[in-house]
């Protein structure tokens, strides 16, 4: 199932993908030779609607008269996509399609999100391992190490 959004004004068409997580939105579009035409990257502070809201005005801007296909993923994504009535991909299933088209032959992916790591091995088939309790060694246990030691998680 893909969510097409039709504006009827030429044939150019962009697939999107917007991923919802604990902490961040990430709003990638392709064309259709999967070059990627835009990104944005954001920190949504609990205000996930307004985050999201901010994002696609500004990527409106860049495709008002395009053909879209959006998907959405990541941990808040379920509850975004059945609010804006847009097709949900689970994150795990999600990432391991873009790796195995992108970069095939690669034996494991480690995802590091805000709460939670995932891991998937592909060597003697198919193995998928989450850490669902604890956010240790995720994205939110870095940031708040760096806030401890007065310095940026990106550094």
């Amino acid at each position: 199932m893909e969510n097409t959004i039709n504006n009827g004004a030429n044939e150019n068409i962009f697939y999107i993908g917007i991923d919802v997580g604990s902490t961040t939105v990430k709003i990638a579009a392709l064309d259709k030779d999967d070059n990627l035409c835009y990104s944005k990257y954001l920190r949504h502070n609990a205000d996930l609607y307004k985050t999201l809201q901010n994002m696609c005005e500004e990527m409106r801007e860049n495709f008002s008269d395009s053909n879209l296909s959006v998907s959405i993923t990541g941990s808040g994504g379920m509850s975004v996509s059945e609010k804006l009535n847009l097709t949900f991909v689970q994150e795990v299933i999600a990432g391991c399609k873009a790796v195995e088209k992108h970069i095939p032959g690669v034996d494991v992916i480690i995802e590091l999100g805000g709460e939670d790591a995932k891991i998937t091995f592909y060597k003697g088939g198919v193995d998928q391992r989450m850490n669902g309790i604890c956010a240790g060694g995720t994205g939110a246990f870095i940031d708040q190490m760096a806030i401890l030691l007065n310095t940026y998680a990106k550094g």
